[in-house]
């Protein structure tokens, strides 16, 4: 399929608007517990209470990744079947023509990495020239990646960015497994199928 520069624009467009609708959800749970669970290590002064705040929250926002990421691989997967049928028959449909939102496991590296970008370039920010605005939404906001190592009492923000492995991780790990469950749905579903049209 040879695709012109206005083709190849538009396919840009459509496959970064699916990877951001992707990453949405992760990245709206990793807010919100940023701002309630995981926020309230700073008002509490015993590090053994802090430690446990953390590694609930961490828990938690590490559960919520590898489930939307098993639930975008799944998706991925059942639009790559329906509209490899579509393209059969001929079709119409500028998404299905493109291949937009369809699985492939770059996809899964790339929605994760998105989830985190927010995070990355404040703390990028605050690393190069350190200002009360990013400290504020680095705590509020990716308390997940600001606080580990603030309770540990390492001072060196730069180690901050090593927590970008776990949402990313996670993901593409849920990404990969949704997914592999899929296709082993979808050829089971194909082979009882064949089974079926064999019996009647």
């Amino acid at each position: 399929m040879e695709l012109n520069s206005k083709q190849k624009r538009q396919r840009a467009l459509l496959e970064i608007k699916d990877i951001l609708s992707g990453a949405a959800f992760p990245f709206m749970l990793q807010l919100v517990l940023s701002a309630s669970i995981i926020l309230y290590a700073d008002y509490n002064a015993d590090k053994l209470v802090q430690g446990f705040i953390l590694v609930v929250g961490e828990t938690m926002l590490l559960a919520a990744y590898l489930i939307f990421g098993r639930q975008n691989g799944v998706s991925a997967y059942k639009k790559y079947v329906v509209a490899s049928k579509k393209r059969e028959m001929g079709t119409d449909d500028i998404k299905t023509y493109y291949g937009t939102g369809e699985y492939a496991a770059w996809k899964g590296v790339v929605i994760g990495g998105v989830t985190v970008l927010p995070f990355v370039f404040f703390q990028l920010i605050e690393c190069l020239a350190p200002n009360v605005v990013c400290e504020f939404l680095l705590k509020y906001a990716f308390g997940w990646a600001a606080y580990p190592f603030i309770v540990l009492g390492v001072k060196l923000k730069w180690l901050d960015f090593i927590w970008v492995i776990v949402p990313i991780g996670a993901h593409v790990a849920a990404y990969l497994w949704g997914g592999r469950d899929e296709r082993n749905r979808q050829r089971v579903a194909e082979v009882v199928k064949k089974r079926d049209g064999r019996d009647e």
